[in-house]
């Protein structure tokens, strides 16, 4: 262990345990992986088990990619220490967090950026599957929970006293979701700013940032491709010769997390359900698909079904001209059977009702799941068609208001 590398590996493995004997009914802690020398790679797990687990959003949180990163391993420490306290409450209870601090322990050890070797754990999500242990670990667990959001916590080496970044993975053309990406960011960067730091904030695909090749890839873009994961990496500024105190750079990093998460407690006002704004599969607010179910459990199985199926859509438009009190929706899906579930969401002017619904000529009636509904959000009106399953065919969605 190089002089100064804090918190070391050793030290993370006994700030769990402690934070474990103090809060069992809240905090699990376990041992996913070892590395090539034997550390422990661990995972805690933070949820309020009182609360059913159908109705959880689902969290993964890791540091400690580069061994050489302290503030990734302070701040998510920082992190599993405030989640047990009593602020928490509403996120212990929405939320099913797992956060891994220490995904390289070895090279933490050495105070080193790599690992043994010269690999780089974080890019080690490529089409063949990880071939580290860390690379394993990450994707194990993240198999397991599926998350609504991924954030990976590192530092800027040789930076010292200097200024903080929040970035964000790309995403996916034709999407809300580099809007929603920027916003959040937007609001994590403002959040570290009130302590005093400057932040840039951009896409991951910033040139020469990553060096992503054919054969490797970050384990942010590994979430979105996945899982469809709101996925975030974070920099603090720091070296061992001079950087902001410890306090300062855990503060800060906590501070930009709980922006983050407060995210997953409330509801996006132009998508149907409280959480993380990860439901959109397709197209925008005001014309897109979306996921549907009636618990997040159930919104998890039908994105998870159709976000791997979305080019299976040749077609999804509304036929034009729109008229002001009609709407029809052309769609052609020619692939795999979605049986979990979808929607097909718009948005009109005013505060309107649906007075008649239906799909190829059958009615419809008002359903989260099997039907249609709606909610209004200043002077427009957004509307959802949800059908449980859809099989390959063309579909005439059509909706009467008054």
């Amino acid at each position: 262990m190089t002089q100064g590398t804090s918190p070391n590996s050793a030290e993370v493995v006994v700030h769990l345990r402690a934070v474990q004997e103090r809060h069992p009914e809240w905090v699990k802690v376990r041992k996913v992986a070892e590395t090539e020398e034997g550390r422990p790679i661990q995972a805690v797990t933070i949820t309020d088990p009182r609360a059913p687990d159908r109705d959880k959003q689902h969290v993964l949180i890791t540091g400690g990619h580069h061994g050489n990163e302290d503030s990734g391993r302070l701040i998510a420490l920082a992190l599993v220490d405030w989640l047990v306290s009593d602020a928490a409450e509403e996120t212990r209870r929405k939320q099913k967090l797992v956060i891994m601090p220490n995904m390289s322990p070895d090279a933490a050890e050495r105070d080193t950026y790599f690992m043994e070797g010269g690999v780089n754990p974080l890019l080690d999500h490529g089409p063949e599957g990880p071939r580290t242990p860390q690379g394993k670990a990450l994707e194990t667990v993240a198999a397991a929970l599926e998350p609504e959001l991924y954030v990976d916590l590192h530092s800027r080496g040789y930076a010292g006293c200097s200024y903080d970044m929040v970035l964000w993975a790309d995403a996916r053309p034709y999407l809300e979701d580099d809007n929603l990406l920027h916003t959040i960011a937007a609001e994590m960067g403002a959040a570290g700013e009130r302590g005093g730091v400057p932040h840039l904030l951009h896409p991951l695909s910033w040139p020469g940032f990553l060096r992503e090749g054919p054969d490797t890839t970050s384990a942010c873009a590994y979430a979105y491709r996945a899982f469809k994961s709101l996925s975030f990496l974070t920099e603090t500024a720091e070296h061992n010769d001079y950087a902001l105190p410890a306090a300062v750079r855990a503060r800060n990093g906590l501070t930009r997390l709980k922006a983050l998460l407060a995210w997953g407690n409330r509801r996006h006002p132009k998508l149907p359900y409280t959480g993380y704004p990860c439901y959109q599969v397709g197209g925008m607010f005001a014309l897109g698909l979306v996921t549907v179910g009636t618990t997040a459990a159930a919104r998890r199985k039908s994105r998870l079904s159709i976000w791997p199926r979305r080019g299976g859509f040749a077609q999804y438009h509304a036929v034009g001209p729109e008229q002001p009190d009609r709407k029809v929706l052309r769609v052609e899906y020619q692939g795999e059977p979605l049986v979990h579930g979808i929607g097909f969401q718009m948005a009109v002017r005013g505060r309107r009702e649906v007075t008649r619904a239906t799909i190829n000529g059958k009615r419809l009636r008002p359903s989260e799941t099997n039907g249609y509904f709606t909610w209004q959000h200043g002077r427009m009106t957004f509307l959802v068609v949800a059908v449980p399953e859809l099989r390959p065919g063309d579909y005439d969605v059509e909706l009467l208001l008054g």
